[in-house]
Protein backbone atom coordinates (compact mmCIF):
# COMPACT_ATOMS: atom_id res chain seq x y z
CA UNK A 1 0.00 0.00 0.00
CA UNK A 2 1.26 3.41 -0.78
CA UNK A 3 0.92 4.86 2.96
CA UNK A 4 2.53 8.37 2.86
CA UNK A 5 3.51 8.82 6.47
CA UNK A 6 5.15 7.09 9.20
CA UNK A 7 3.54 5.81 12.44
CA UNK A 8 4.81 6.78 16.48
CA UNK A 9 4.23 5.81 19.66
CA UNK A 10 3.59 8.99 21.75
CA UNK A 11 2.71 8.81 25.57
CA UNK A 12 2.22 5.18 24.70
CA UNK A 13 -0.16 5.72 22.28
CA UNK A 14 0.43 4.96 18.58
CA UNK A 15 -0.15 8.16 16.33
CA UNK A 16 -0.15 8.23 12.83
CA UNK A 17 2.10 11.47 11.16
CA UNK A 18 1.08 12.87 7.99
CA UNK A 19 1.53 16.14 6.14
CA UNK A 20 0.09 18.20 3.22
CA UNK A 21 -3.34 16.71 2.60
CA UNK A 22 -4.49 19.56 0.69
CA UNK A 23 -7.84 19.02 0.84
CA UNK A 24 -9.93 21.23 -1.77
CA UNK A 25 -7.03 20.93 -4.34
CA UNK A 26 -9.91 19.41 -7.27
CA UNK A 27 -11.39 23.34 -6.70
CA UNK A 28 -7.82 24.80 -8.30
CA UNK A 29 -7.39 22.08 -10.84
CA UNK A 30 -11.90 22.49 -11.66
CA UNK A 31 -10.43 26.31 -12.36
CA UNK A 32 -7.95 25.35 -15.00
CA UNK A 33 -11.01 23.70 -16.75
CA UNK A 34 -9.64 19.71 -14.87
CA UNK A 35 -13.11 18.38 -14.01
CA UNK A 36 -11.86 16.17 -11.02
CA UNK A 37 -14.60 14.97 -8.57
CA UNK A 38 -14.08 16.10 -5.17
CA UNK A 39 -11.57 14.07 -3.30
CA UNK A 40 -12.13 14.48 0.44
CA UNK A 41 -13.74 10.92 1.25
CA UNK A 42 -10.98 9.16 -0.66
CA UNK A 43 -8.01 11.24 1.09
CA UNK A 44 -10.39 10.41 4.44
CA UNK A 45 -10.45 6.54 3.72
CA UNK A 46 -6.69 6.05 2.82
CA UNK A 47 -5.99 7.96 6.02
CA UNK A 48 -8.01 5.51 8.21
CA UNK A 49 -6.76 2.76 5.72
CA UNK A 50 -3.15 3.34 6.57
CA UNK A 51 -4.08 3.80 10.49
CA UNK A 52 -5.54 0.82 10.69
CA UNK A 53 -2.58 -0.91 9.19
CA UNK A 54 -0.20 0.60 11.95
CA UNK A 55 -2.88 0.03 14.48
CA UNK A 56 -3.10 4.05 15.00
CA UNK A 57 -5.61 5.15 16.86
CA UNK A 58 -4.32 8.78 17.01
CA UNK A 59 -3.42 11.22 13.86
CA UNK A 60 -1.20 14.24 13.10
CA UNK A 61 -1.15 16.31 10.15
CA UNK A 62 1.81 18.68 9.40
CA UNK A 63 0.74 21.25 7.90
CA UNK A 64 -1.40 22.42 4.58
CA UNK A 65 -4.42 20.33 5.55
CA UNK A 66 -6.17 22.62 2.82
CA UNK A 67 -5.14 23.95 -0.54
CA UNK A 68 -6.81 26.75 -1.60
CA UNK A 69 -5.88 30.30 -1.32
CA UNK A 70 -7.52 32.31 -1.00
CA UNK A 71 -10.45 29.73 -0.51
CA UNK A 72 -13.74 29.30 -1.40
CA UNK A 73 -16.52 28.64 0.60
CA UNK A 74 -16.67 24.91 -1.17
CA UNK A 75 -13.45 24.51 0.43
CA UNK A 76 -14.35 25.33 3.43
CA UNK A 77 -17.18 23.19 3.49
CA UNK A 78 -14.82 20.36 2.35
CA UNK A 79 -12.06 21.48 5.23
CA UNK A 80 -15.04 21.06 7.94
CA UNK A 81 -16.33 17.65 6.38
CA UNK A 82 -12.39 16.23 6.67
CA UNK A 83 -12.06 17.43 10.26
CA UNK A 84 -14.85 16.15 11.34
CA UNK A 85 -14.77 12.83 9.87
CA UNK A 86 -10.80 12.72 11.45
CA UNK A 87 -12.23 12.96 14.59
CA UNK A 88 -15.29 10.39 14.18
CA UNK A 89 -12.67 8.01 13.33
CA UNK A 90 -9.52 9.19 15.40
CA UNK A 91 -9.30 9.30 19.37
CA UNK A 92 -7.28 12.65 18.92
CA UNK A 93 -6.73 14.55 15.96
CA UNK A 94 -3.88 17.54 16.22
CA UNK A 95 -3.32 19.62 12.94
CA UNK A 96 -0.51 21.91 12.52
CA UNK A 97 -0.79 25.25 10.55
CA UNK A 98 0.86 25.27 7.34
CA UNK A 99 1.94 27.75 4.47
CA UNK A 100 -1.84 27.08 2.87
CA UNK A 101 -3.78 27.16 5.68
CA UNK A 102 -4.63 30.53 6.55
CA UNK A 103 -7.68 30.70 8.30
CA UNK A 104 -7.99 27.11 9.22
CA UNK A 105 -7.87 27.89 13.29
CA UNK A 106 -11.41 29.49 12.43
CA UNK A 107 -12.55 26.45 10.97
CA UNK A 108 -11.35 24.36 13.60
CA UNK A 109 -12.98 26.29 16.10
CA UNK A 110 -16.42 26.85 14.01
CA UNK A 111 -15.91 22.84 13.46
CA UNK A 112 -15.77 22.98 17.69
CA UNK A 113 -15.09 19.36 18.87
CA UNK A 114 -13.08 18.60 21.74
CA UNK A 115 -10.30 16.45 20.53
CA UNK A 116 -9.68 18.17 17.54
CA UNK A 117 -6.24 20.02 18.68
CA UNK A 118 -4.40 22.74 16.44
CA UNK A 119 -0.95 24.31 16.80
CA UNK A 120 0.51 26.95 14.44
CA UNK A 121 3.34 26.58 11.73
CA UNK A 122 6.32 26.68 14.41
CA UNK A 123 5.02 23.34 15.43
CA UNK A 124 5.29 21.60 18.92
CA UNK A 125 7.50 18.99 20.72
CA UNK A 126 6.40 15.49 22.08
CA UNK A 127 8.11 12.68 22.69
CA UNK A 128 8.35 10.50 19.89
CA UNK A 129 9.81 6.58 19.92
CA UNK A 130 11.68 8.08 23.09
CA UNK A 131 13.34 11.04 21.85
CA UNK A 132 12.31 14.85 21.85
CA UNK A 133 10.55 15.41 18.23
CA UNK A 134 9.50 19.07 16.92
CA UNK A 135 6.73 18.61 14.85
CA UNK A 136 5.67 20.99 12.16
CA UNK A 137 5.58 22.20 8.65
CA UNK A 138 8.50 23.63 7.67
CA UNK A 139 7.96 26.68 6.01
CA UNK A 140 8.61 28.72 9.40
CA UNK A 141 11.60 28.45 11.76
CA UNK A 142 10.56 26.96 15.50
CA UNK A 143 10.47 28.06 18.22
CA UNK A 144 14.39 28.34 19.22
CA UNK A 145 13.14 26.77 22.62
CA UNK A 146 11.66 23.44 21.08
CA UNK A 147 14.92 23.67 18.56
CA UNK A 148 17.26 23.36 21.35
CA UNK A 149 15.48 20.48 23.02
CA UNK A 150 14.76 18.48 19.45
CA UNK A 151 16.82 15.26 19.35
CA UNK A 152 14.31 14.80 15.64
CA UNK A 153 12.52 17.49 13.46
CA UNK A 154 9.69 16.15 11.38
CA UNK A 155 8.73 18.18 8.73
CA UNK A 156 6.40 18.23 5.63
CA UNK A 157 5.89 21.09 3.14
CA UNK A 158 8.75 19.84 0.24
CA UNK A 159 7.03 17.09 -1.20
CA UNK A 160 9.62 14.86 -1.86
CA UNK A 161 9.63 12.53 -4.72
CA UNK A 162 11.76 9.88 -6.57
CA UNK A 163 12.35 9.18 -10.23
CA UNK A 164 12.67 5.69 -10.76
CA UNK A 165 13.87 3.96 -14.27
CA UNK A 166 14.42 0.13 -14.84
CA UNK A 167 17.01 -1.31 -17.59
CA UNK A 168 14.10 -1.11 -19.81
CA UNK A 169 13.89 2.72 -19.83
CA UNK A 170 10.72 2.85 -17.98
CA UNK A 171 10.38 5.83 -15.49
CA UNK A 172 8.28 6.34 -12.72
CA UNK A 173 7.68 8.54 -10.09
CA UNK A 174 7.11 7.74 -6.76
CA UNK A 175 6.66 9.98 -3.01
CA UNK A 176 9.28 9.64 -0.96
CA UNK A 177 10.48 10.09 2.87
CA UNK A 178 13.83 11.81 3.66
CA UNK A 179 15.59 11.24 6.88
CA UNK A 180 18.56 14.31 7.04
CA UNK A 181 21.31 13.57 9.42
CA UNK A 182 22.75 16.85 10.19
CA UNK A 183 25.19 18.91 12.92
CA UNK A 184 22.95 20.59 14.95
CA UNK A 185 25.38 22.94 15.82
CA UNK A 186 25.88 24.47 12.43
CA UNK A 187 22.06 24.41 11.39
CA UNK A 188 21.12 26.35 14.40
CA UNK A 189 23.55 28.77 13.65
CA UNK A 190 22.69 29.02 10.42
CA UNK A 191 18.89 29.14 10.73
CA UNK A 192 19.02 31.80 13.83
CA UNK A 193 22.13 33.29 13.63
CA UNK A 194 24.09 32.02 17.13
CA UNK A 195 26.13 29.50 17.95
CA UNK A 196 24.30 25.94 19.77
CA UNK A 197 25.71 22.91 21.07
CA UNK A 198 26.65 20.45 18.51
CA UNK A 199 25.69 16.96 17.72
CA UNK A 200 23.74 15.28 15.44
CA UNK A 201 19.99 15.83 14.58
CA UNK A 202 17.63 13.76 12.10
CA UNK A 203 15.04 15.50 10.01
CA UNK A 204 11.97 13.43 8.71
CA UNK A 205 10.94 14.83 5.60
CA UNK A 206 7.43 13.60 4.81
CA UNK A 207 5.79 13.22 1.28
CA UNK A 208 2.28 14.80 0.29
CA UNK A 209 -0.32 12.62 1.48
CA UNK A 210 -2.86 13.67 -1.07
CA UNK A 211 -3.23 10.85 -3.64
CA UNK A 212 -3.26 13.50 -6.46
CA UNK A 213 0.18 14.61 -6.09
CA UNK A 214 3.37 12.50 -6.17
CA UNK A 215 5.98 15.28 -5.38
CA UNK A 216 8.88 16.95 -7.03
CA UNK A 217 12.16 14.94 -7.85
CA UNK A 218 14.56 15.26 -4.83
CA UNK A 219 17.71 14.89 -7.08
CA UNK A 220 16.70 17.81 -9.11
CA UNK A 221 15.56 20.35 -6.13
CA UNK A 222 17.75 19.26 -3.36
CA UNK A 223 21.31 18.79 -4.99
CA UNK A 224 21.73 22.47 -6.53
CA UNK A 225 21.88 25.45 -4.22
CA UNK A 226 18.60 27.42 -3.41
CA UNK A 227 17.56 30.15 -1.54
CA UNK A 228 13.76 29.49 -1.16
CA UNK A 229 12.95 31.72 1.47
CA UNK A 230 9.59 29.80 2.81
CA UNK A 231 11.43 26.06 3.80
CA UNK A 232 13.43 25.71 6.58
CA UNK A 233 15.66 22.98 4.45
CA UNK A 234 17.30 26.03 2.82
CA UNK A 235 19.56 26.15 6.28
CA UNK A 236 19.98 22.51 6.20
CA UNK A 237 21.72 23.61 2.83
CA UNK A 238 21.12 19.54 1.45
CA UNK A 239 23.32 20.06 -1.25
CA UNK A 240 26.69 20.15 0.50
CA UNK A 241 25.45 16.97 2.98
CA UNK A 242 23.76 14.68 -0.03
CA UNK A 243 25.46 11.37 1.17
CA UNK A 244 24.17 12.14 4.80
CA UNK A 245 20.50 12.61 3.00
CA UNK A 246 18.18 8.80 3.11
CA UNK A 247 16.26 8.08 0.41
CA UNK A 248 12.65 5.89 1.17
CA UNK A 249 9.61 4.77 -0.72
CA UNK A 250 6.82 5.45 1.54
CA UNK A 251 6.86 1.17 2.46
CA UNK A 252 10.04 1.84 4.24
CA UNK A 253 12.42 0.65 0.97
CA UNK A 254 15.18 2.10 1.53
CA UNK A 255 17.01 3.38 -1.78
CA UNK A 256 20.11 4.86 -1.19
CA UNK A 257 21.63 8.12 -0.26
CA UNK A 258 20.57 11.64 -2.32
CA UNK A 259 24.56 11.56 -4.14
CA UNK A 260 23.30 7.75 -5.38
CA UNK A 261 20.11 9.14 -6.89
CA UNK A 262 21.33 11.96 -7.93
CA UNK A 263 24.31 9.82 -9.89
CA UNK A 264 21.37 7.26 -10.38
CA UNK A 265 19.68 10.37 -12.33
CA UNK A 266 22.10 11.50 -14.43
CA UNK A 267 23.10 7.96 -16.10
CA UNK A 268 19.03 8.06 -16.41
CA UNK A 269 19.45 11.25 -18.75
CA UNK A 270 22.44 9.90 -20.70
CA UNK A 271 20.25 6.63 -21.57
CA UNK A 272 17.63 8.42 -22.73
CA UNK A 273 20.17 10.84 -24.90
CA UNK A 274 21.43 7.82 -27.00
Amino acid sequence: MDKRGISAIINGDKWLILADTHVGMEFELQGRGVRVPIQTGRIVNNIISWAEEEGASRIIILGDVKHELPYPVESINEVKLFIESLSKNFEEVVLVAGNHDGGLEQIIDRVGLSNVKFHDSRGFMANVNGKNALLLHGNSKPNIEDFEEADVLVMGHTHPAVVIQDEHGFVTKRPAILKIRVNKGEFGKRLYGREFEGGELSIIVLPTANHLTIGVDVASTLTTVFEAPRTILRYVEPWRIQDSIEVYLTDLTFLGTLDVIRRSSFEMVDFDSM
